[in-house]
């Protein structure tokens, strides 16, 4: 039996951000393997139909990642990022209000979903997010939203989420930072890598980890991803992307999973990421269809 432990805990958030003011409580829609949050002040501009997912019966599927776009917005933008769809762009903080986490822009047919862990959503109010954040730093700004939803499935197999944002001065999070590809049923074992953002006491701290290594299959069933020398991925790292095909050229990557938590297991401390299935691809064609 696996031992866990809260390696990759979502941590909670600054005095800061749980002062803000209370708002309505998100209309919240059930179906099946999917839990869907609507935000009251976007309802709507939100069509997310949990049961209207369409499975991918198992065959493997992999968006490709999208760069950032180059059409002037209505208000000027925030500097380009210095490399088109990187990973390291991408990648972000995650506030929920009462915790912190990390999540990625993926690349999506509305371009404005990020992925996350599902125990970063549940119990959330409110959600901001801040593409490539760097202790205390959100050199694209904090961005809203208006839908989340997650695979109802045990964890740490099915603790996954999808959050889609508002846009930002008119144009979408994929325009601003581009999003890495995601890819659905993929093999386990691919090389893979993790990048989080733990939240230490002090911003300093926060800076984004990353790790990589072979993966193998955890126990549970469906497997979870598990890789064996990522110590450093501490609270606030959860959600952050498990991916594959990562591009020391570009920093492009293929996201197939989100970092989870920590546990010893056969003699070993792993990293443990949940692993992108179709109930998985049933949430995400919802979002990116909201």
């Amino acid at each position: 039996m696996a031992s866990v432990a809260a390696l990759g805990a979502a941590v909670p958030a600054t005095s800061a951000a749980s002062a803000t003011p209370a708002r309505p409580e998100p209309i919240e829609r059930v179906s099946g393997s999917s839990h869907v949050l609507i935000n009251p002040a976007h309802a709507g501009r939100t069509n997310w139909a949990p049961e209207k997912g369409s499975s991918l019966d198992g065959r493997p599927l992999t968006i490709h990642a999208t760069e950032p776009t180059v059409e002037p917005p209505t208000v000027e933008p925030p500097a380009a990022p210095a490399v088109a769809a990187s990973v390291w762009v991408t990648t972000g903080r995650l506030d929920a209000g009462n915790k912190v986490c990390t999540a990625n822009v993926v690349s999506s047919a509305n371009r404005d979903v990020i992925a996350t862990a599902r125990h970063c959503v549940e119990g959330g109010h409110d959600f901001k997010f801040a593409p490539g954040y760097d202790a205390g730093n959100a050199p694209y700004g904090w961005w809203t939203w208006r839908a989340a939803g997650w695979v109802t499935a045990p964890a740490p197999q099915g603790d996954i989420a999808f959050i889609v944002l508002n846009t930002q001065n008119g144009r979408h999070v994929a325009d601003v930072v581009g999003a890495t590809g995601i890819g659905f049923n993929r093999d386990i074992n691919n090389y893979a890598h993790i990048i989080g953002i733990p939240a230490k006491p002090e911003k300093k701290d926060e800076h984004m980890f990353w790790c990589g290594g072979q993966p193998v299959a955890g126990p549970e069933q469906p497997s979870t991803a598990l890789i064996d020398n990522c110590i450093g991925l501490d609270g606030g790292a959860s959600g952050g992307p498990f991916f594959v095909n990562y591009s020391q050229t570009d920093g492009s990557a293929v996201q197939t999973g989100d970092f989870v938590t920590g546990y010893g297991w056969q003699g070993k401390w792993w990293a443990v990421s949940s692993y992108y299935r179709d109930d998985a691809y049933n949430v995400f064609n919802g979002a990116q269809n909201a």
